[in-house]
């Protein structure tokens, strides 16, 4: 029989650049496994299985999941799934979980995201090798490119000039500056991002995620178990994935997140949502490029086409307004890979349960959105529905 998945506990590292990383990949990893399981009151011992993501091929250490668990100080024999989905990895990790905890197999479950960049020598060339090989490599086509194309489409249906997405940009290291665990916490100016080194029309280096390193993770439970831990979980309300075709010439419309858009309209139909603008306390969407987020925000029916720009430079997608977005700062500001795509999660849960860093804590939120996304032109998505349980803390 199918039981309610429930987020009973979450952690995170401070994110740096691998350069300035004072920790290596197993240290961060333990960190953030302790720190969920502090956040709980969990012990090692009552875990019964760990997820994890590797991107194979991107990771300093191929299949560094295999060799991870042992380090953590949770036992040699405890089950582990490695999941490796591209870039959507981290987002799916978590849906794995509830999956084994709704089946009734598992009753907590240890999600652990690693920094996929620490190690990874030439990294921007190994990100290059992932696009198709039938057309878009023998152009000579790399991850900035292929991001420019939805860049440029959304442009010319909307009128958005340059200056529109790098109030993107700014918006979101504004957020960031607040947030302890970012790695980017500094402030720019339009000017500063479209000055910015230029990368591939239109967009400028200021606009594209950085290389960072941390580890998150967070503790997948049934509703049952959570009761005996010390928080006020996140039930998993609703989730799903969804995916479009792998070559840019099969996709319908760059100007548009269609599949995004269909996902949506099936996560909400579970999670019961009619109106996401009102509903939702919380969102935090996995933009690494600026033009993503306003268009993720349309198709997540958050506001009207071409209108998402203005919503972020709106004061409601702020600490404080209507509907706060990535008050994170987002992959904009902190970008670890597999931990990246997991951070939504993990900020979405932490602001349902109550218990988000002071700083970007949105109080009262009882319903939040998590977003991940990943593949050559982002096409492969998820998502998931967060809602504060009813149950009180254990005294």
């Amino acid at each position: 029989m199918a039981r309610h998945a429930v987020v009973a506990g979450v952690g995170i590292t401070e994110a740096t650049s691998p350069r300035k990383q004072q920790f290596s990949y197993i240290e961060l990893c333990q960190q953030a496994a302790w720190r969920t399981l502090e956040h709980a009151g969990a012990t090692p011992d009552s875990i019964d299985a760990i997820v994890v993501g590797n991107i194979d091929g991107f990771e300093g250490t191929v299949l560094g999941g295999k060799h991870r668990s042992k380090f953590l100080g949770l036992g040699a024999n405890i089950p582990l799934t490695v999941v490796n989905t591209g870039g959507t990895t981290g987002g799916n990790l978590m849906q794995v979980a509830a999956r084994m905890v709704g089946a009734g197999t598992h009753a907590r479950v240890l999600v652990l995201g690693g920094p996929t960049f620490y190690g990874v020598q030439d990294l921007q060339s190994a990100i290059n090798t992932n696009s198709p090989m039938v057309v878009e490599q023998p152009l000579g086509m790399g991850g900035f490119h292929m991001g420019a194309f939805a860049a440029s489409a959304y442009q010319a249906r909307h009128g958005i000039t340059t200056a529109d997405l790098a109030a993107v940009a700014v918006a979101d290291h504004q957020k960031a500056s607040r947030n302890p665990y970012a790695h980017l916490r500094y402030t720019l100016t339009i000017d500063d991002v479209v000055g910015g080194t230029p990368l591939s029309s239109p967009l400028t280096q200021p606009m594209v995620c950085p290389v960072s390193t941390s580890a998150c993770a967070m503790l997948v439970t049934s509703d049952e178990s959570a009761r005996s831990l010390k928080t006020t979980p996140a039930v998993i309300r609703a989730m799903g994935t969804s995916g479009d075709p792998y070559l840019g010439g099969g996709k319908g419309d760059f100007g548009a997140m269609e599949n995004l858009a269909m996902l949506a309209r099936r996560v909400y139909a579970k999670a019961g949502i009619r109106d996401p603008y009102r509903e939702f306390d919380v969102v935090e969407v996995f933009a690494p490029y600026a033009h993503m987020q306003p268009m993720q925000l349309e198709a997540l029916q958050l506001c009207a086409p071409g209108t998402g720009i203005d919503l972020i430079k709106s004061p409601e997608s702020r600490r404080g307004g209507s509907l706060p977005i990535n008050l994170s700062g987002g992959p904009k500001c902190t970008n670890a890979g597999v931990a990246g795509e997991l951070a939504p999660y993990v900020y979405v849960a932490w602001q349902v349960m109550g218990d988000a860093p002071e700083e970007i804590r949105v109080d009262g939120a009882r319903t939040g959105l998590a977003h991940g996304t990943g593949g050559t032109f982002f096409q492969f998505e998820n998502l998931a529905v967060f809602e504060r349980s009813t149950e009180e803390r254990a005294s």
